[in-house]
């Protein structure tokens, strides 16, 4: 038979002339020519670049490769797993050999076991003692524990189930075998292995003891999660095996998946259906606190009293808590123990209603999302696990608000420091300096835009130089959406909710205070956003490098709560009941009180503060700049403006020009002299 050495003469010179044969890569022939016209010279090259064409062809199968399993994978490997295991733990009954029975607190041994080799990889030397504490609880006695400890060093051990075994498995199923895959494959083996020794101690229980063969029985998931909810029943409560019901009582199907198995595909659903931003994993963690707090059982044993006990476990967790993440880090490292949460913390220690209600609005939706799977109604309509139930009413208490407005007078003093009136440089704005210069940048507008346009932080952070409109009868600025608050580089964001895209008359303060002349030394700068140096910094090179923590997040960090602990070291802020300050959307309140005289419609403070129209006349017909023209409506509002909102900076003096600092250095302001703000806030 004639070998193949790929060799093709071309004239007088040899090619090498091969294909890859991957279906992800073009199949057309690739020739290399040789250079040479000796036969035997182009043989030996021949058998070189054969040898490397193998590698590439090995490497781009790699790479390639799938790097996760599919949920039908993983559920065969578990069923493996659990089936092969299921037989060993049921031989002495199927196939008794001598008298000698299994201790019946083997299967709950060996359960453990097996969970405890899949928390460390194939190749550990030691299991360390985290790992066992882990799965073990109170109910363990010392014997048991030192029992799982003998059966850990020589019976069940991290190889007992290695890469090899993972692998032969993921072949066995056309999966791919690599060593994502083979180390997910490995905990899928194991968790099927423990499955199948809890199932076995369930072997004299109804249903599965009536059930034609009780070992078969124990594949059937149904029977075993009626054979489980028999044995968690009080003696007097258990049923009979002919009133059991045949089929899950809440949900379409069982299911052994644990609710953290699935969070993540939970998580990515939930911003794929509502079409949200990325929220720098705080819906992550809700999900993760409520796996933690529940126990994390299987989909389909939820009921509506575990919605019931999170709330109270939520309730009874203290503000600074540690969380971590679940199962890797902090106190969601090991299982929850409600011995230790057993009372409300201080009443400065607990939550608010308001934060709590986001977990359960951020769960409500989870739960609609997973009524499409796990949580699928067995009459296939209805909600068997809803979060709606715990939200809680916030009243409303005009004499105890949740939240204060800074007054006329702590804002005279705020705009009486010397960041406004004329201070040092970078890092000592709010010091006295031989040679006092009015700075402009975040830390000098940002404030102003709160107390004169009643915006949010962000709002005023996240400006854009083309939302100005300086040259219109009336100055305008917008606030909208836009690519630099934007969270995944794809997406224009900023804004809570639609009715917050509006048009804002500006303040001849903010234009006799050279706003305009800012903005334009922006544009010359060339950045899009009108304070880039809360989103980014020059490196060495020179090039803009976005931050991490950027936006309202670093003006705060850096600016904002210097200046507002300097003027309330002067005149003290105003407080809530429960100790909250005043705080920067302090002002939105001040703005909001300040306009809403008797004869301000509730629809004009409406449009200007971006909420919500109450009314089917007001969200449906009452449109007056479509009507009258923006122009109009944005001159109506700034006589409102002028009217009824005080100016509270008339002592500061208008800056002979715009000074800017170098980028990096903008924004930094520094404590005021005899205060350490980073340290003793308001303190």
């Amino acid at each position: 038979m004639r070998q193949q050495s790929y060799l093709v003469r071309k004239g007088a010179r040899y090619h090498f002339r091969r294909r890859l044969t991957c279906d992800y890569v073009c199949s057309h022939a690739i020739s290399v020519s040789l250079n040479t016209a000796d036969p035997a010279e182009a043989r030996r090259l021949a058998r070189r670049l054969a040898v490397k064409w193998d590698e590439i062809a090995m490497y781009a199968g790699q790479v390639h490769e799938r790097g996760t399993l599919t949920l039908k994978e993983q559920e065969a490997l578990f069923r493996s797993g659990m089936e092969e295991e299921l037989a060993h733990a049921t031989r002495h009954l199927t196939a008794p050999i001598g008298p000698e029975e299994a201790p019946a607190a083997l299967h709950k041994i060996m359960a453990a076991a097996y969970s405890v080799i899949s928390r460390v990889p194939a190749s550990a030397d030691r299991i360390g003692s985290e790992c066992i504490d882990a799965e073990v609880d109170g109910d363990w006695t010392p014997g048991e524990l030192d029992l799982l400890r003998k059966v850990l060093s020589l019976w069940v051990t991290p190889r007992t189930v290695g890469d090899h075994d993972a692998r032969q498995a993921l072949l066995s199923l056309g999966a791919p075998a690599n060593a994502a895959t083979a180390g997910e494959a490995r905990a899928h083996l194991l968790r099927g292995r423990a499955e199948a020794h809890r199932r076995a101690a369930l072997l004299e229980e109804q249903p599965v003891a009536f059930s034609a063969s009780s070992v078969l029985g124990l594949l059937d998931d149904a029977r075993v999660a009626q054979a489980r909810g028999v044995l968690n029943r009080p003696a007097a409560e258990a049923l009979d095996f002919a009133s059991v019901p045949s089929s899950h009582p809440f949900f379409a199907e069982a299911s052994n998946i644990r609710f953290s198995e699935q969070i993540q595909e939970l998580h990515d659903a939930m911003f794929e259906d509502k079409g949200w931003q990325p929220d720098g994993g705080k819906t992550l963690h809700m999900l993760q606190v409520f796996a933690w707090l529940t126990g994390d059982l299987a989909m389909s044993d939820y009921r509506p009293k575990h919605i019931k006990a999170y709330a109270k476990r939520l309730a009874r967790i203290p503000l600074h808590f540690n969380w971590g993440k679940l199962g890797q880090s902090g106190e969601m490292a090991v299982p929850f123990d409600p011995q230790r949460f057993k009372e409300l913390p201080p009443k400065a220690q607990r939550r608010q209603d308001r934060t709590l209600n986001s977990h359960f609005s951020k769960l409500e939706i989870a739960a609609q999302v997973l009524m499409e799977t796990y949580w699928l109604p067995k009459q296939g309509f209805g909600q068997a696990i809803t979060f709606r139930s715990r939200r809680k009413t916030i009243p409303t208490d005009d004499a105890n608000p949740r939240r204060v407005p800074l007054m006329e007078e702590n804002l005279k003093t705020l705009y009486g420091l010397s960041l406004w009136q004329g201070g040092g440089g970078a890092g000592r704005r709010l010091k006295p300096s031989a040679s006092p210069t009015i700075w402009q940048d975040a830390a000098y507008w940002v404030p102003l835009f709160g107390t004169y346009m009643g915006i949010s932080r962000e709002e005023g952070c996240g400006v854009e130089v083309i939302d100005f409109g300086f040259d219109a009868t009336t100055p305008y600025m917008l606030i909208r959406a836009n690519m630099t608050k934007s969270k995944d580089g794809e997406t224009p964001a900023g804004i809570k909710r639609l009715s917050r895209n509006r048009a804002l008359p500006i303040h001849p303060e903010l234009l006799r205070l050279g706003l305009r002349e800012y903005v334009e030394a922006i544009v010359a700068e060339g950045h899009p956003m009108i304070f880039p140096e809360l989103y980014g910094e020059l490196n060495r090179d020179g090039e803009y490098q976005p931050f991490t923590n950027r936006g309202g997040k670093r003006f705060y960090a850096i600016a904002w709560r210097f200046a507002i602990d300097a003027a309330h070291a002067m005149v003290p802020l105003p407080m809530t009941s429960d100790g909250k300050r005043a705080d920067f959307h302090s002002q939105r309140t001040f703005h909001y009180s300040a306009m809403a005289s008797e004869d301000v419609s509730a629809a004009l403070l409406a449009r200007h503060f971006g909420h919500a129209q109450t009314g089917v006349g007001n969200r449906n017909y009452n449109r007056p700049a479509l009507t009258f023209g923006q122009e109009r409506e944005l001159a109506d509002r700034l006589r409102v403006l002028l009217r009824e909102v005080p100016v509270v900076t008339e002592n500061v003096p208008t800056p002979p020009c715009t000074r800017l600092l170098p980028l990096n250095n903008r924004s930094r302001v520094g404590s005021a002299t005899g205060r350490n703000a980073a340290l003793r806030f308001l303190a």
